[in-house]
């Protein structure tokens, strides 16, 4: 069963965002070279946005980000709910 989310104060404290991407039909993109690009690019990316990239997890056809915003700057321009 699916839990509610935790609301953070973001005045006080950056938010921490849990981010889930996959490949369209679930096909197997990710070999050990395509995982290297995309994971220099998501630092690329994250360097950009403002965020912390706290961990991550590259499958063969979806990756998983656990991020933080730094300072006033929010995730949730890059986000989707």
């Amino acid at each position: 069963m699916r839990r509610a989310r935790i609301k953070v104060n973001s005045e006080r404290e950056p938010g921490v965002y849990h981010l889930i991407s996959r490949t369209v039909n679930g096909e197997w993109m990710f070999g050990t070279t395509a995982k290297e690009i995309l994971r220099r690019q998501l630092w690329q990316v994250a360097d950009f946005a403002g965020v912390e990239i706290l961990t991550y997890a590259i499958m063969s056809n979806h990756f998983h980000l656990l991020e933080r915003a730094k300072g006033d700057r929010h995730a949730n321009g890059l986000t989707r709910r």
